[in-house]
C-alpha cells in the first residue's frame, strides 16, 4: 500500500501519483519512490506527500536524501532536468531524482533508490515521462483549485451585489410611493378642464409605470437567482415582459401614442421642442402587447428629444400598413445618425462617437427597442439623414416601427 500525506492535494492526484509509483515499481524495479511538492513562494520547501511502497509501520514518508537538499538551489535555479546519484552507500542506493516540471515552473520532484543497480540513460528517458505525466497532473491540478476559488468569490460578490440591488429597489419603492399619493391628491383638487390636470395624470401615469418596471425587475431577477445557482451573472432578458409573450391583449395604439406624447411634453417644452403627433382615421386595436409597446415609444420618442436641439421639432405618425398592420414613424430634426456608426445602433452600450460628449445617455435605450421589437415581431427601419422640413438645418433621422395586426406564427 502507498502512504499518502494530502498536503492539500485532491484524492484524485494521489490514485495518479501511486499508479505512476507502482509503474515504476514493476518494470524498474524500484526499491522506493516518493512524489515531493513545493511548498512557499520565496524559497520553496519540499514536502513528500506520497511514497510507495511503504518503507514502514510507523506510517511516515522518507525524508530527502541528504545530497538532494544540497542541489535543489539548483533545480530551482536552473531547471536541471536529471540528478543521477549512484553509491555503494547501503544507506542511499542509487539515486536518481527528476525534478516536476512544466511550462517552466517547478512543482516539486521525484526521487527514486533502487539497490541492484545503477540507472542507465535509456532508463532515464523512460521515467522522465512518468515524471512528466505527473507534473501535468498536478498543473491541471493547481488550475481547477484555482477556477474553483475564483468561482466561490465570485458567486459571494453576486451574492453581495444581489443584496445592494434588493436594498436599493427597496429604498425606491418608498419615495415611489408617496409621489404617487401626491399625485393623486393632487388630481382630486383639479378639474379635467384645467390646465395643470394632464400633467398631474402625466405624474401619475409615469410614477405606475416605474412602479410597474420595479416590480417587473424584482421578479425577474428573483427568478434568475432561483434558476442558475452557478451562474455569474445573469443572462439578459427583458424585464418588461415578465408575462408569457403569446398573452397579447387588443391595444388602442392611438391611445399608448398619446399617452407616450404627452408625458414627453414637457421635457419637450424645457427646450422649446414642438412634438407633433398625426393619425390616420379609423385606426383599429391591434393584438399586442401593450406594456412592451409602451416601453418601445417611450425609448424611441425619448431619443428623439434628446438629439435634436432647441427650436426643434419631433413628429409621431401613425399610419395603416399591410394586412392589418399599422406603421409608426418618429422622426426628428436632431443631428442624425452617421453612416457608420447605423450599423451598430441596436448594440448595447454602443454610442455614435459624434454624440458621446454633446448629450448624456447610456447607450442603452435603442438595445432595449431591439429586444423587445424582435420578441412582438416588429419590424425596425432607420433613415438618416431624413429632411422633412423646410430649411431644416441638420440631418435629422426617421425610425420606422410595423407591427403586425396579430401574433405571428
Amino acid at each position: 500500500m502507498a502512504n499518502y500525506e494530502a498536503g492539500g492535494v485532491s484524492s484524485d492526484f494521489l490514485l495518479l501519483c501511486e499508479s505512476q509509483l507502482k509503474l515504476l515499481f514493476s518494470q524498474f524495479s524500484a526499491q522506493a519512490s516518493t512524489v515531493y511538492l513545493t511548498r512557499g513562494a520565496e524559497k520553496p520547501d519540499l514536502v513528500p506527500i506520497i511514497t510507495y511502497p511503504q518503507q514502514n509501520t510507523q506510517n511516515t514518508l522518507p525524508l530527502l536524501p541528504p545530497f538532494v537538499e544540497t542541489k535543489w538551489d539548483n533545480v530551482l535555479a536552473n531547471n536541471t532536468s536529471t540528478i543521477v546519484h549512484n553509491t555503494t552507500n547501503p544507506q542511499f542506493p542509487h539515486q536518481l531524482i527528476l525534478p516536476l516540471i512544466y511550462q517552466g515552473l517547478v512543482f516539486g520532484l521525484l526521487a527514486i533508490s533502487r539497490e541492484n543497480k545503477p540507472w542507465q540513460p535509456a532508463e532515464i528517458i523512460q521515467v522522465k515521462e512518468i515524471t512528466q505525466t505527473i507534473a501535468v497532473a498536478y498543473f491541471l491540478e493547481k488550475r481547477g483549485r484555482l477556477a474553483e476559488e475564483k468561482l466561490v468569490q465570485l458567486q459571494q460578490l453576486r451574492k453581495e451585489e444581489h443584496q445592494l440591488l434588493d436594498d436599493f429597489l427597496h429604498q425606491l419603492r418608498n419615495p415611489l410611493t408617496a409621489i404617487i399619493t401626491l399625485a393623486k391628491l393632487l388630481l382630486k383638487k383639479l378639474t379635467p378642464g384645467e390646465a395643470n390636470y394632464k400633467t398631474g395624470e402625466g405624474i401619475l401615469r409615469e410614477s405606475e409605470r416605474m412602479r410597474e418596471l420595479i416590480a417587473d425587475f424584482s421578479e425577474q431577477f428573483r427568478l434568475e437567482k432561483e434558476t442558475s445557482e452557478l451562474a455569474i451573472y445573469p443572462q439578459h432578458v427583458s424585464f418588461f415582459l415578465t408575462e408569457k409573450i403569446e398573452e397579447f391583449t387588443p391595444v388602442d395604439l392611438v391611445e399608448v401614442v398619446e399617452e407616450v406624447v404627452t408625458s414627453f411634453k414637457g421635457v419637450a417644452q424645457e427646450k422649446n421642442i414642438e412634438i407633433l403627433s398625426y393619425s390616420e382615421e379609423d385606426i383599429k386595436p391591434i393584438i399586442s402587447n401593450k406594456k412592451a409597446l409602451r416601453e418601445i415609444l417611450n425609448n424611441l420618442i425619448d431619443n428623439a428629444v434628446k438629439y435634436t436641439p432647441e427650436r426643434g421639432k419631433v413628429k409621431v405618425e401613425i399610419s395603416k400598413g399591410q394586412e392589418g398592420s399599422l406603421i409608426i414613424r418618429i422622426s426628428d430634426t436632431g443631428c442624425g445618425i452617421k453612416p457608420e456608426d447605423q450599423p451598430h445602433i441596436f448594440e448595447r452600450k454602443y454610442r455614435g462617437l459624434g454624440v458621446k460628449e454633446s448629450v448624456k445617455g447610456s447607450g442603452l435605450g435603442l438595445a432595449i427597442v431591439k429586444d423587445l421589437a424582435d420578441k412582438l415581431n416588429i419590424k425596425i427601419t432607420l433613415k438618416s439623414p431624413h429632411k422633412w422640413l423646410e430649411n431644416q438645418s441638420l440631418d435629422g433621422c426617421q425610425f420606422c416601427l410595423e407591427i403586425p395586426g396579430k401574433p405571428q406564427g
